[in-house]
């Protein structure tokens, strides 16, 4: 089977995951994120291990979990980040072979594989959840065709040196312009929404912003001397593979929610 078959099957079944879990709510969708959170940091604690860097995989799934519950039962993530820095706090005092680089790089696994992805989770409007997957991969997408449609200069070709300046605009104006248009629909068929000014600004960072996490994490890959964090989605790689951008995207979302909600 070639690659390209790989990735569309794979890309067919996680279409049809996603409308199963937009179809049953909320709840199924923060369990979702919750799984994928572990997944990536797995992904995470393999990568590292290349530079010898060992991340604490138990303080960073109950940390996962603490936030998993605060999204499940609408507390704020706040709490979930106080008690995970605490814990990692102990964990480094208690533990005798729990270097400090392994705790930074705990805790900055915690922000970038748990913490980010979970402002999602907290969101309790499914229209606005579909709104960060719209831009996300909208983004991906436009950024890809436009590219290699009119790409003549690198965007930072050290990191990257398939994306093109020409790519990275036109995905952003793409994507800006097609999630404007989900709103609209949105606003006439399903509930009034104030399209102003400042939402249109919030998805134009948003759709930058997830550009620049998958830049982030092909730096990390770059590093750590890897093509790919994972091989559970055949023809994709793992999960922070196919959600990096999805992460960067995720805070200017939540801002969005409150803007709109």
């Amino acid at each position: 089977m070639t690659d390209l078959s790989k990735r569309l099957i794979t890309g067919t079944l996680g279409i049809i995951a996603i409308v199963i879990l937009l179809m049953v709510g909320m709840s199924a969708i923060r369990i979702a994120i919750f799984l994928c959170t572990l997944e990536i940091l797995l992904e995470l604690h393999n990568a590292f291990l290349k530079i010898k860097i060992k991340i604490n995989l138990p303080i960073l799934f109950i940390g996962a979990l603490i936030t998993f519950l605060c999204s499940y039962f609408h507390y704020n993530l706040i709490f979930a980040l106080a008690l995970f820095f605490l814990l990692n706090g102990f964990g480094s005092i208690i533990l005798k072979k729990y270097r400090n680089s392994d705790m930074i790089y705990t805790i900055f696994a915690y922000f970038y594989g748990v913490f980010l992805l979970s402002l999602l989770a907290s969101i309790n409007e499914i229209y606005i959840f579909v709104s960060a997957l719209i831009i996300s991969f909208s983004t991906d997408t436009f950024a890809y065709l436009t590219g290699n449609l009119f790409g003549r200069h690198k965007l930072i070709e050290r990191i990257s040196p398939h994306k093109s300046v020409e790519g990275a605009i036109g995905g952003t104006i793409l994507a800006t312009i097609f999630t404007f248009l989900y709103f609209y629909f949105i606003k006439r068929a399903y509930v009034n929404i104030d399209l102003n000014f400042y939402i249109v600004i919030l998805i134009v960072f948003a759709s930058i912003s997830g550009q620049f996490g998958d830049l982030f994490a092909s730096k990390i890959k770059r590093t750590v001397n890897i093509k790919d964090f994972g091989k559970i989605l055949p023809g994709h790689g793992g999960f922070l593979d196919r959600f990096d951008s999805l992460i960067f995207v995720s805070p200017f979302v939540y801002f969005l929610y409150y803007l709109i909600v």
